[in-house]
């Protein structure tokens, strides 16, 4: 534990709470312990049991984001709210950018497009590290041709081509792994590490790799999803949020079907959150990881390096 760090991360969660204090904003206390967790494919929540006094017992998980629940009150009738806090992921890679639990801050606003939403980020950001540069903004078609040559366009649903692409690259290519697998084969390889170098944010994914954003107008193959990149980190990840609950009711049931075919638990969907959707108006989102944040101020090496007690002291 390094006091210094510690003292730094303590400031930098002040300033982020009067960004968006001062732009009239309020702050949500979800609840992180939840009958039915977001089930993304790649991420796994934390389960436990609670029990009445009574003995009757409920399963429940530590939220993985606080998503849900923000939506939920979206619905209601807020139209500013953001929520700070801890969220949780089992079976991350202790890799020195992640951990069973981490502080994100994750805010949603009525009746902003997504550029408005990359406005917002940057302007949050920079009231923190102000001596960044201006802020580029890629799609990801043309990530993939700048860093990889790679013509996303005339790939998007096609297996066998991507395959193709894959092995060109002097990627494996295994049966069973689906176009987003090979997708992501070349992206993480050849395009992730590039980006950053120059804060970048890197938006308008294929539309299987963002099942809660609404769909590109001028384009349904993508959607409208965006991810900041700083000084090599991912750092966010938000939507302009899908509100049409039959397309999100299927695209939740792709997400089970890939877990199953994945080997992972599946859950139901959870029902409030569907009811909620078509009152919840347009609206966009982003998750920020704040602990990242602190590492790119600080210098630290390691997540840990910023936590009061790490992850390795605790268990």
């Amino acid at each position: 534990m390094n006091p210094d760090f510690i003292q730094a991360r303590s400031k930098i969660v002040k300033q982020i709470r009067r960004f968006f204090d001062d732009r009239g904003y309020i702050e949500m206390q979800t609840p992180r312990l939840v009958g039915l967790p977001g089930q993304e494919p790649y991420l796994e929540p934390l389960w436990s049991e609670i029990k009445e006094a009574d003995g009757t017992s409920h399963r429940g998980a530590l939220i993985t984001s606080p998503e849900y629940a923000m939506k939920r009150l979206l619905a209601s009738g807020l139209d500013k709210i953001y929520d700070l806090g801890p969220c949780f992921r089992n079976g991350e890679p202790w890799d020195g950018t992640h951990d069973v639990e981490f502080l994100m801050i994750e805010w949603y606003r009525k009746g902003i497009t997504i550029h408005q939403l990359m406005d917002e980020t940057e302007e949050m950001t920079r009231s923190v590290l102000s001596d960044l540069p201006k802020f580029r903004r890629l799609t990801v078609e043309q990530a993939m041709k700048e860093y990889a040559g790679v013509e996303l366009d005339v790939l998007l649903g096609d297996r066998e081509a991507m395959a193709a692409v894959c092995r060109e690259h002097h990627q494996t290519v295994n049966e069973g792994e689906t176009w987003d697998d090979l997708f992501f084969k070349i992206f993480l390889s050849e395009v992730e590490p590039k980006l950053g170098e120059v804060p970048t944010f890197l938006w308008r994914y294929p539309v299987s790799m963002a099942a809660l954003a609404q769909k590109d107008p001028d384009d349904p193959r993508f959607a409208l999803r965006v991810e900041l990149y700083v000084g090599g980190l991912e750092l966010a990840n938000g939507f302009v949020e899908l509100t049409d609950p039959i397309e999100q009711r299927a695209r939740f049931e792709e997400e089970q079907e890939l877990r199953r075919s994945l080997g992972k638990e599946v859950w139901p969907i959870d029902e409030r959150f569907m009811e909620a959707l078509p009152n919840m108006g347009q609206a966009a989102g982003i998750a920020f990881g704040v602990d990242r944040l602190v590492m790119l101020v600080t210098g630290a090496k390691s997540i840990g390096d910023i936590m009061p007690i790490p992850v390795g002291e605790r268990f």
